[in-house]
């Protein structure tokens, strides 16, 4: 609780100077952000500029009661909590404030920690509110995030170099653009970003764009706010939270970009460049805070010069950019991915793990693996349910293309030395096998 208020942003309103200070006083050392109004009319100035976790409301205040300030402000466009305190604890009061808006109300005089747990109690029910959301998202875009949550696995250079990219890009806040073949472990890395970034505490949002046209992409992204469909004494039921609301403090990850259409790609356009957006229905735009982080299977910049996709938008997203290598490209960690993913899929279904013989070494190095880690990570569960590595790999992929044990030992020592730039002593080491062995090999070779 104590770090949630420390990031929550509170929007103080009340005529009275004393109580203003107190509540300034109060919640100052508390929480990160407390900004305090004497009026209404200054309170709506500061949230058509910004965007408030919390409005703490005095009701009884000249020209206009905060009941009806806040009816106001939800016909607007009102995307914050708020808690009215009030010296009057009649029930009509009570009621006018839910229908007008108010999570809570607090009566007064009341102590500093009724206070402080108001507002912890309304950000934790926010904080439900936007996982619901996020969780429905993952539900209709279909995809099980569970079996994609496994980490960057292997030691080749190639996979270390992305490592690297990643930590420098997640000490920044700058888009990301990352681009793989499919099943390279995009949405993974995407992730890895995000947990290691200072949005990490806060909501990782998907969201595919292959599937969506102009309409789709703006309610989904954007949001609803629809008065006459609200219940009775439930105003926050006229609002349907899009995703930039969902995932506020943390990232938007847009997966397959390259296939996102034009229309859709000049309302992201929009969005970034004036980083507001107003929710379907909504008067007021709410400010943008979202990291966005991208993929793409095929090269944006070829895209851009054929005139699929828009320049102005390239630029925008494609300040740090990533290339995942394919599979085939870092063959040192096959042997090593695979286990790994027996290792997890054997403790998820209750199997005993299987060694990988010398004969399974042989065919997971020589296959081609056209879909990538996805594609291994498969091969390894339908080992576990078959009980065996031959169908496993060949299903779906073909026959393996090298025939002997000689040419499978002579392409993985090359491609070793390859992704160690050369380096024998290097290749050796990481082959595990001594240094003349190599000089012994390449002579034979011609090399």
């Amino acid at each position: 609780m104590v770090q949630t208020l420390a990031r929550a942003s509170i929007l103080v309103v009340d005529d009275e100077p004393g109580m203003r200070n107190f509540l300034q006083k109060t919640l100052s050392g508390v929480c990160g952000r407390v900004d305090v109004k004497s009026s209404g009319v200054e309170a709506t100035e500061a949230l058509d500029q910004a965007r408030y976790d919390v409005i703490v409301l005095d009701n009884v205040m000249p020209n206009q009661t905060g009941v009806d300030w806040l009816t106001e402000q939800s016909e607007i466009g009102l995307f914050s909590d708020a808690i009215l305190i009030t010296a009057h604890a009649d029930l009509d009061t009570a009621i006018a404030a839910m229908r007008a808006g108010a999570s809570d109300f607090l009566l007064k005089p009341f102590r500093s920690n009724q206070l402080i747990n108001a507002i912890a109690q309304s950000l934790t029910k926010t904080r439900l509110r936007r996982q619901n959301t996020v969780l429905r998202n993952e539900i209709e875009s279909g995809r099980d995030l569970l079996r994609q949550r496994d980490a960057l696995v292997g030691s080749s250079a190639k996979i270390e170099e992305v490592r690297a990219t990643i930590r420098r890009a997640a000490v920044t806040d700058a888009q990301v653009v990352i681009h793989g073949e499919v099943g390279s472990g995009t949405q993974i890395a995407a992730r890895m970003l995000h947990n290691r970034s200072n949005r990490g505490e806060n909501p990782f949002v998907w969201l595919p764009c292959s599937t969506l046209d102009e309409e789709a992409f703006k309610h989904r992204l954007y949001g609803t706010i629809d008065r006459s469909s609200a219940a009775p004494n439930d105003p926050s039921s006229a609002r349907d939270d899009g995703i930039l609301v969902s995932a506020s403090g943390g990232t938007l990850y847009f997966e397959d970009i390259d296939a996102l259409s034009p229309p859709c790609q000049t309302l992201l356009t929009q969005l970034m460049t004036e980083e507001r957006f107003r929710p379907v229905g909504a008067e007021r735009a709410v400010p943008l805070d979202v990291r966005i982080i991208a993929s793409s299977r095929t090269s944006l910049h070829d895209a851009v010069e054929q005139g699929h996709f828009r320049q102005d938008l390239y630029y925008l997203l494609s300040v740090i950019q990533i290339d995942l290598p394919p599979l085939r490209e870092r063959k040192d960690d096959i042997i090593e991915l695979a286990d790994f993913f027996l290792e997890s899929l054997a403790a998820r279904m209750g199997l005993e793990k299987p060694a990988i013989t010398p004969g399974a070494k042989r065919r997971l190095m020589s296959h081609p693996w056209p879909g990538n880690v996805v594609e291994l990570r498969n091969a390894m569960e339908r080992a576990l349910i078959q009980g065996g590595f031959e169908e496993a790999v060949n299903e779906g992929g073909g026959k393996a293309t090298v025939e002997t044990l000689a040419e499978v030992e002579k392409q993985h020592i090359l491609d070793v030395l390859s992704t160690s730039q050369g380096n024998r002593a290097e290749a050796a080491r990481r082959l595990g096998i001594a240094r003349k062995t190599i000089d012994r090999k390449c002579q034979a070779w011609g090399l």
